[in-house]
């Protein structure tokens, strides 16, 4: 279930906020500039009064807002039901500081396995940044997708839906700080293995010590394997 300690209406709060400031601030420089040809001070200073008064407002409402709750509306991360979660990658951000600000959020456990997060932040598919914001919904174990090998579970889901291992990563992470559950669900809970599940170039696995890439064969078919999937237009039932 939804971690309840999450404000869902405070976070839509605050990224209408955040929205909205930004708007005004463009809006405050236009009207700065024409003020400045025109002469009149008094516009000016009208903008800048109203930009002072919605900042404090939002500042405001941030410092009522966890660390947590702050990720959350940062990556405007939404769960969709107990496997599938969607979440955004803004424009200028890479993979790996949404995965190092995840593993700073976790304080009893290792999130992502330490040496798999150092391991990444040298990868440069996890450290490019995003030339634009990037909307990203991710199924992290395809339904009724075990006891299939890589062909027959890319077949089931089709080969272009496949995620990337470094989306995969990060819906991972970004779930587990919206509900601390982990995206993959468990093979075996009492001894904390996950399920195996491939996305395209790899696979990733969440044993006892974290979040990692988990090296198996591509004809494996075996029952604690499963597959991902980029899933855009899921309706959200929790």
């Amino acid at each position: 279930m939804t971690n309840p300690t999450h404000n869902q209406a405070k976070l839509h709060e605050y990224r209408e906020r955040a929205v909205e400031l930004y708007d005004l601030s463009k809006g405050v420089e236009e009207r700065m500039g024409n003020a400045a040809e025109s002469g009149s001070i008094e516009a000016a200073r009208d903008a800048l009064g109203e930009l002072t008064l919605k900042t404090r407002e939002f500042e405001d409402l941030r410092k009522s807002l966890t660390p947590a709750e702050i990720f959350l509306a940062k990556y405007n991360v939404e769960v969709i039901n107990d496997h599938t979660v969607s979440f955004v990658v803004p424009r200028g951000v890479a993979p790996i500081e949404i995965l190092r600000e995840a593993q700073g959020l976790v304080a009893e456990r290792d999130l992502i396995w330490p040496t798999q997060l150092e391991r990444w932040g040298k990868d440069p598919k996890f450290t490019t940044e995003g030339t634009k914001s990037e909307r990203i919904s991710i199924d992290g174990h395809v339904p009724n997708s075990i006891n299939k090998d890589r062909t027959e579970q890319e077949a089931m889901v089709g080969k272009e839906n496949l995620p990337s291992l470094e989306h995969l990563a990060v819906a991972f992470a970004v779930n587990w700080i919206a509900t601390g559950e982990q995206l993959f669900g468990w093979h075996n809970k009492s001894r904390s293995w996950s399920y195996m599940v491939r996305a395209a170039g790899g696979a990733l696995y969440f044993p006892s010590y974290g979040l990692r890439v988990v090296d198996i064969s591509d004809d494996n078919s075996n029952d604690h394997v499963a597959v991902s999937s980029r899933a855009p237009g899921i309706k959200k039932t929790r």
